[in-house]
């Protein structure tokens, strides 16, 4: 793999930084915090001119069909400024599970939405088990009449209060193994039994409790095949869990950064505290994880656009970046001393996130077993290019 960026590759980058400079600064992500829905919807409709909303989605669907490298890339900068969108949620997951799975009139009519700005999607899956596996979910989806009846609770759908569509994932069998059996379905937010519950986290986003109460809704709004949303979902789960490693690090970069800064003004014992030994490996070993994890990330995204076996990698790279974000996070913070635990210090902030998000998507113990799985279950590919 050629590490250097192409020229495109560069621009986005650049220009990306540049609107994040400008757009995200940590007084607007405070504000966000303490917002009703969590972010700005001039910013999502700035993104969408700039086309990021659909930077990976399918031209056909009015997307700019770039590639998962490219995703990544513009992740890392959102990441840098801890920047409160739905994109995740909107554009990666729910954009690519319609693209994949979808039929062409829901393809049409929401893939064009979600390109505009139009459409927040919110990501309805994980339940009251602490494991992201798919085996544990146990919202039902019971047959009636022409369509379904959703029963059941999701826990941390991430800005479920302002979403449009609800991408929900719900157990339509009991089929063996527990990975069969379910079924995506494309949900109205709006529709009669649905209760968002706002669930306060320690990161202070918006992250919301969902009871689904005999929610009916038709056939239509199946997505994808009955009993077999794995085979769409798995996939769909990858790209997002590298998207999300690309966004920790790129906030693993900038509190390194800051706390690198302030190692070299911050004078005690007449000298800048960088020149401490501690301070100094502190650091130095702070950095190589973090390269190490956006290396193995864009490399696992590269070889993700050849369109070769990565099932394993993306594994690792989830698993490497949530353990990276949860040291830098701590660490960093510890280098600027007692005021890094203050609420007014900018550390703090990248602190209460960086443990939420060393969860996100499934700890390292899920991505842990998938590894195992590559390496003892199957030849897993060498990836030399």
């Amino acid at each position: 793999m050629d590490m250097k960026l192409t020229p495109e590759q560069a621009q986005l980058q650049d220009s990306a930084r540049r609107f994040m400079d400008e757009q995200c600064p940590i007084a607007f992500v405070r504000e966000m915090e303490a917002s009703e829905i969590g972010f700005s919807r001039k910013m999502w409709k700035q993104m969408a001119e700039l086309g990021w909303l659909g930077i990976d989605l399918p031209a056909d669907w009015g997307g700019v069909e770039l590639g998962t490298l490219d995703l990544t890339i513009l992740m890392r900068e959102l990441g840098r400024h801890i920047c409160p969108v739905p994109f995740l949620s909107t554009a990666v997951i729910g954009g690519d599970a319609i693209a994949r799975a979808g039929t062409d009139e829901q393809r049409q009519r929401h893939i064009a939405q979600i390109v505009n700005g139009e459409l927040i999607v919110a990501f309805a899956y994980q339940e009251f088990s602490r494991s992201f596996d798919p085996g544990v979910i146990k919202l039902q989806a019971q047959p009636s009449g022409d369509g379904y009846v959703l029963s059941g609770t999701k826990m941390f759908v991430e800005y479920a209060g302002a979403a449009d569509l609800l991408l929900v994932v719900a157990r339509t069998s009991e089929a063996a193994p527990a990975r069969s059996g379910l079924t995506m379905f494309l949900v109205d937010a709006k529709t009669d039994g649905i209760k968002c519950t706002h669930t306060p986290t320690m990161a202070r986003d918006r992250h919301y409790e969902v009871t689904f109460s005999d929610v009916a809704v038709s056939r239509d709004d199946v997505l994808g095949r009955v009993d077999d949303a794995w085979t769409h979902l798995e996939p769909v789960l990858q790209k997002a869990a590298l998207a999300f490693s690309a966004f920790t690090n790129g906030a693993c970069f900038e509190l390194h950064e800051e706390a690198t800064q302030f190692a070299k003004e911050r004078v005690q014992f007449g000298r800048p505290i960088g020149q401490l030994q501690t301070i100094q490996g502190y650091l130095a070993q702070l950095i190589m994880e973090i390269l190490g994890a956006d290396t193995l990330t864009m490399f696992t995204a590269f070889n993700m656009d050849k369109g070769r076996h990565v099932r394993g990698y993306v594994a690792k790279a989830k698993a490497f970046s949530s353990e990276t974000v949860g040291r830098t996070m701590h660490i960093g913070s510890q280098i600027f001393g007692g005021m890094g635990y203050i609420e007014e210090v900018d550390s703090t902030l990248y602190l209460r996130r960086g443990k939420q998000y060393e969860l996100m998507l499934g700890g390292s113990g899920y991505w842990y077993d998938i590894v195992a799985e590559e390496m003892i279950d199957t030849d897993e590919p060498v990836l030399l290019t």
